[in-house]
């Protein structure tokens, strides 16, 4: 009775044992899938974060930056007024339909010895180009501003 007994809890542990090891193959194998679902996640991101870089750096090029113009105390708004000024020494039509956006960068500032510069984004990467392209003109134009 007693081999009966002993012989029985041998086989409930091989038993217990049998179905440690396929939990053990079974815990390897979600650990390796975890790593290829975490290598392919990281890829997608890497991927995700260049695709976003490009079409932000595609949506740039109809902007242009321009640099040391004066601030107006007075005005808040001059950035489009300069623009203007600009467009007109270089004798070239501009619209205001043809400019989605103008403004200065950054905060004001107290001491004015470097005025903010001003962006611009042009509605088309067409006329953003002709105003680069004039701007040869821009020289001693300081003075007419």
């Amino acid at each position: 009775m007693l081999t009966n007994i002993t012989q029985n809890l041998e086989n409930k542990l091989n038993g217990i044992q049998q179905k440690m090891v396929e939990y053990e193959t079974k815990l390897n194998q979600l650990e390796e899938e975890k790593e290829q679902l975490r290598d392919e996640i990281v890829q997608k991101t890497n991927l995700l974060v260049f695709q976003l870089d490009r079409q932000e750096q595609y949506i740039r090029r109809e902007n242009i930056l321009i640099y040391g113009v004066e601030e107006n105390k007075k005005d808040n708004d001059d950035g489009e007024k300069v623009l203007f000024k600009i467009a007109d020494e270089f004798e070239m039509d501009l619209e205001d339909n043809e400019i989605q956006r103008v403004h200065r960068l950054g905060q004001k500032r107290r001491n004015n010895e470097n005025p903010r510069p001003i962006i611009a984004r042009f509605v088309s990467y067409k006329k953003r180009n002709e105003f680069l392209t004039n701007k040869r003109k821009l020289k001693n134009i300081e003075d007419r501003l």
